[in-house]
């Protein structure tokens, strides 16, 4: 994590190995709410599109927060397209009645990193504003940047960091992620402040494994919850994902000249150019931009490369789901639609990492197929409804 994800800038920080980035997401939710961190009716912020289940989890009814969106739009910074947060959304965060915010940066399923004048002000919410902030960044992604920028390195007194191998090795089978929190962290400093009566109510949960349950820090005490305590002592990963995680991990860092990370940053690039050329698309900025998947706007698509009309058609006849089906039927494509992730309705993602490179292209001339078919069916009921 120090060599992919944080560079020179890390803080001393400690790692809790997990069972994928999935049990990373449960594990902090559940200890957050175990430590009275997070109570239910609580107001946390999710930074979308996002993982879907961080849409879903904080509706589940033993959890029940009140949950804030600051939702990204698509900019253009330095003549490139690419998905960020607008000033005046990212400032909802001073409201210090939000306790939480979650991200995934890069994020799922835009792929686009935040940037750094975002990070900046993030910053300064939390210095000004919101000194209490807990935020989680799901960083995933990180690893298909160049020059990524985890909110980790520039905010770890208020950040936990999940990481998985899985999506840059290939290796979501293996279930081997990791949880990290700095040694200095905002999540041991609410713990220290909780009231009496909460702090003799944890004494009573972490007393079997301590003798001075007080002294846990979050990290121990995410751990113990994730063998609900009792089973502290066998937590954490298999003997054989302990070693996968470590030839993983020897893998990258002998690597020096990042030949695997060129090649894979490389192979996704060129997929999503294949795509992008197919669809007459403009690619996005490419220094935010993972390349991991695309999320293509298809209210917007149909715009621009047929004419409005045909778009309004289209939106007030069909949904994204009959599109879908409709791909499916004619064309033998599978897309998934994108509004699961906080995204607008009429958006799709596509993934870049499941297919053979060539089979992009025809990915982009299938719907390009089917949509031309519609296009030219309605240019002809027009047409007569006019003779």
């Amino acid at each position: 994590m120090h060599h992919e994800l944080f560079g020179a800038r890390p803080v001393p920080f400690d790692v809790f190995a997990v069972e994928g980035g999935t049990a990373g997401i449960v594990y902090f939710f559940e200890s957050l709410v175990n430590n009275h961190l997070l109570e239910p009716k609580d107001t946390i912020a999710l930074m979308i599109p996002t993982f879907a289940p961080y849409l879903e989890i904080p509706e589940l009814p033993e959890y029940g927060f009140e949950t804030e969106y600051i939702k990204s739009e698509l900019m253009e910074i330095d003549g490139k397209a690419s998905y960020q947060f607008s000033e005046a959304e990212l400032d909802r965060l001073r409201n210090d009645d939000i306790i939480a915010v979650f991200v995934v940066n890069p994020s799922n399923p835009t792929a686009n990193a935040i940037y750094d004048k975002t990070i900046e002000q993030l910053k300064d919410i939390v210095q000004r504003d919101n000194p209490n902030l807990m935020i989680l960044t799901d960083d995933v992604y990180g690893t298909f940047l160049d020059d990524f920028t985890s909110l980790f390195t520039s905010l770890p007194f208020n950040t936990a960091c999940i990481y998985s191998y899985s999506k840059y090795f290939g290796a979501t089978g293996w279930r081997v992620g990791t949880r990290a929190l700095s040694e200095e962290n905002i999540f041991d400093k609410r713990l220290r402040e909780l009231p009496q009566a909460k702090k003799e109510e944890l004494d009573k949960r972490y007393g079997p494994i301590s003798s001075s349950p007080r002294d846990l820090l979050f990290i121990d005490r995410l751990v113990a919850d994730s063998r609900s305590v009792a089973l502290n002592h066998v937590a954490g990963l298999s003997a054989p994902q302990q070693v996968m995680m470590t030839l993983f991990s020897l893998y990258s860092l002998l690597d020096k000249e990042d030949e695997y990370k060129k090649k894979v940053m490389e192979m996704c690039y060129e997929r999503q150019k294949l795509l992008y050329d197919a669809l007459d698309l403009t690619l996005p900025l490419k220094e935010l931009d993972t390349a991991y998947y695309s999320e293509i706007d298809f209210a917007l698509w149909l715009k621009d490369r047929y004419s409005d009309s045909f778009k309004t058609y289209i939106v007030e006849h069909h949904t994204m789901t009959d599109l879908i089906a409709k791909l499916v039927q004619e064309e033998r494509l599978m897309l998934l639609k994108a509004d699961a992730f906080g995204s607008s309705t009429w958006s799709v993602r596509v993934s870049l990492a499941n297919l053979e490179t060539e089979a992009y292209a025809e990915v982009g001339r299938r719907i390009v197929n089917m949509m031309d078919r519609m296009y030219g069916e309605w240019k002809e009921v027009r047409a007569a409804d006019n003779a």
